[in-house]
C-alpha cells in the first residue's frame, strides 16, 4: 500500500511538472506588476502567476497549521478536564454520594 501512494504521489507532482513546465513555456510575455504601493519590473506572465501560486499556497499551509495547532491545544485541554472529571466520578463512586454533601 506504501508503494502504491509513493508512485501516486511521484505521478501528480510529476504531472505538476510537466504542467508548469507547458504553462510556463505558452505564457512568456513581460508585464509590469503594479500592487499599488510599489511597480515591480517587467518579468513574464508566467512568473507572476506561479509565485503568486506559491505563495498562495505556503499562506494556505500556515493558516491550516495555525488552525490545526489551535484544535491541538483544544483537544489537550480537553482530555485533561475528561480526566480529571472520571477521577471526581470515581472518588465519589468509592465514597458514595452522601459523604460528597
Amino acid at each position: 500500500m506504501a508503494l502504491l501512494r509513493v508512485l501516486l504521489s511521484l505521478l501528480v507532482i510529476g504531472a505538476a511538472v510537466v504542467l508548469g513546465a507547458l504553462f510556463t513555456l505558452q505564457n512568456t510575455a513581460p508585464v509590469p506588476l503594479d500592487l499599488l504601493v510599489v511597480q515591480l519590473s517587467e518579468r513574464a506572465v508566467a512568473l507572476w502567476v506561479l509565485l503568486f501560486f506559491a505563495a498562495g499556497c505556503v499562506v494556505g499551509l500556515l493558516g491550516g497549521a495555525a488552525v490545526n495547532l489551535k484544535q491541538r491545544a483544544g483537544n489537550a485541554r480537553l482530555r485533561r478536564q475528561h480526566k480529571k472529571l472520571e477521577l471526581e466520578v470515581d472518588r465519589l463512586r468509592r465514597f458514595g454520594l452522601s459523604e460528597s454533601d
